[in-house]
């Protein structure tokens, strides 16, 4: 299992450069995280139970909530949204539900910046009973990958663009707003609005926000998204970062760490690769 943990690791910490073939991109790109996934869910089976043994996170810590009724639900939920596709993040859908719980009971709406099939926000919607909650979810994307103009140099010179490219042919990102209004169409309250982010952000109609997912998977808008709501989070509201400090993401977790000192905030780092922050 040791020998199993170490090899994860260095593949996933590698600057490991492969070429993909050329009807998917023609360029060569470095994906460290790709090849660690794939042979995660190869050994999985072989896995002890007591393991929890998925996105890039190996721990014996107690994980019950797998097994939960109501978790198994919600992310079921999630499942229906992507089509099956399963990304295999338990703990990082489980943190984004135990957050959205926390969110439910003060006053404010909800909002998602990068919401792709809506796999996260349709868990959280099943697990909070939404329509009895009386709040707005807010689902932005722009179901259009990167927003080429808003990549830093850094970022195109690490193939965020091609990446982007990538993901919208083979599917991993969703390209059809009108699929992801489908998907949200049994909820009440739910508003899907496609754009890029932060020039779509004024259709946002809610003055105060309790709950904020960025997902962007780009530094600059993920950090105008927060300035643009920062004044109408209430009270005890939670901001939930994707990828702080996910591998692979290490211009991200320079820029908001920058971010964090400039706005004086405080990022908690979760072992998921999530960031934390609540507002007081």
């Amino acid at each position: 299992m040791v020998a199993a943990q170490q090899l994860l690791w260095s593949i996933g910490h590698s600057e490991t450069k492969f070429a993909l073939p050329k009807y998917c991109i023609s360029a060569t790109l470095s994906f460290p995280m790709s090849l660690a996934d794939k042979l995660q869910q190869l050994l999985k089976p072989m896995v002890p139970k007591r393991f929890y043994f998925e996105d890039a996170l190996i721990t014996t810590h107690n994980h019950s909530f797998v097994e939960d009724p109501q978790f198994r639900n919600a992310y079921g939920r999630g499942l229906k949204a992507s089509g099956g596709k399963d990304w295999n993040n338990r703990w990082r859908v489980y943190t984004a539900t135990w957050v959205a719980r926390q969110c439910a009971k003060i006053e404010g709406d909800f909002v998602e910046c990068g919401v792709n099939y809506g796999f996260t926000s349709s868990a959280i919607m099943q697990q909070l009973d939404w329509d009895k909650l009386g709040k707005h979810f807010w689902l932005i994307d722009s179901f259009a990958g990167i927003d080429v103009k808003q990549a830093t140099e850094e970022e195109k010179q690490q193939g965020i663009v091609e990446r982007s490219e990538f993901s919208k042919r083979s599917g991993f990102y969703n390209s059809s707003a009108e699929r992801c209004r489908a998907n949200f169409s049994e909820w009440k309250m739910a508003h899907v609005i496609q754009g890029w982010v932060p020039d779509c952000l004024d259709q946002v109609t809610s003055s105060k926000i309790a709950f904020l997912h960025i997902d962007l998977n780009a530094v600059t808008p993920e950090i105008e998204a927060l300035k643009y709501f920062r004044s109408k989070l209430t009270r005890g509201a939670f901001v939930l970062l994707d990828d702080y400090g996910y591998s692979g993401a290490t211009l991200q977790f320079a820029g908001w760490n920058q971010a964090a000192k400039e706005l004086n905030l405080d990022i908690l780092a979760l072992p998921t690769g999530q960031g934390l922050i609540q507002f007081s």
